[in-house]
C-alpha cells in the first residue's frame, strides 16, 4: 500500500438540486460501492476537479441512468458541491506507482472491478487509512485514459468517514450550469 497526504485543494460533488445533505454518503453503508462493502463503513465519495465532476456527471446521465433529462429543468438542476478535507494517511491508487502498489493491471480503473477494490480498501480502512486516491472511471469511459501529470484532472476521493481524522466540511454549492456545460462547449 502506497500512501500520500491530501492537501491538493478542494473536493467536489455533485448533488441533486436542493438536497439537503450534501456531505450524506452514498452508496451507503449497505449498498456498497467501488471503495465499501456492503455493510461495511461509510464513504463519502467526491471529485479531485471540477472537470472530473463534470465527467462523472454526463457518466451518470448517459451511461448510467441515475439522473434524468428533468434533472437539467431550471428548478432542479444539479448542484456542484465543494468540499474542504483534508488527509494524512491516503492510500495512492491514482499514480502508475500507486497502482502496482495495490496490486493492479496497470489500465486500472479498465478491467478491474468491485471485487478486486472492495477487499483491499476493507484492509486500509482496517489499518487507519482515511482514503482512497483513485483514478476516475467516468474519466476513463469519456475518453480520458492518459493516467498522467496532475492527479486533480483525472482522480476521484474515496473519504473513509469512520477513520478520517479531519471531517469533511461543506464549503460551497453552486446550482448554475455553468460547471457542467464547459465540458460540451
Amino acid at each position: 500500500m502506497r500512501t500520500c497526504a491530501h492537501d491538493h485543494g478542494p473536493l467536489y460533488r455533485v448533488v441533486r438540486a436542493g438536497w439537503e445533505s450534501p456531505l450524506a454518503t452514498w452508496p451507503g453503508r449497505a449498498s456498497g460501492g467501488r471503495w465499501n462493502p456492503p455493510d461495511a463503513y461509510e464513504v463519502l465519495y467526491a471529485c479531485c476537479s471540477e472537470a472530473v465532476a463534470r465527467d462523472v456527471t454526463w457518466d451518470l446521465l448517459l451511461f448510467q441512468g441515475s439522473l434524468e433529462l428533468a434533472d437539467l429543468d431550471p428548478s432542479r438542476r444539479p448542484e456542484l458541491v465543494e468540499i474542504d478535507w483534508a488527509g494524512e494517511t491516503v492510500v495512492d491508487v491514482a499514480s502508475p506507482e500507486g497502482v502496482e502498489a495495490a496490486g493492479f493491471r496497470p489500465a486500472y480503473p479498465e478491467g478491474v472491478g468491485h471485487d478486486e477494490t472492495q477487499p483491499k480498501a476493507a484492509a486500509w480502512h482496517t489499518r487507519g487509512a482515511e482514503g482512497v486516491l483513485c483514478r476516475s472511471a467516468s474519466r476513463m469511459r469519456r475518453g480520458f485514459g492518459d493516467w498522467t501529470g496532475d492527479h486533480r484532472d483525472w482522480a476521484e476521493m474515496a473519504v473513509f468517514v469512520e477513520t478520517a481524522r479531519h471531517r469533511p466540511r461543506l464549503v460551497r454549492r453552486r446550482s448554475d450550469l455553468e460547471w457542467l456545460r464547459e465540458a460540451v462547449g
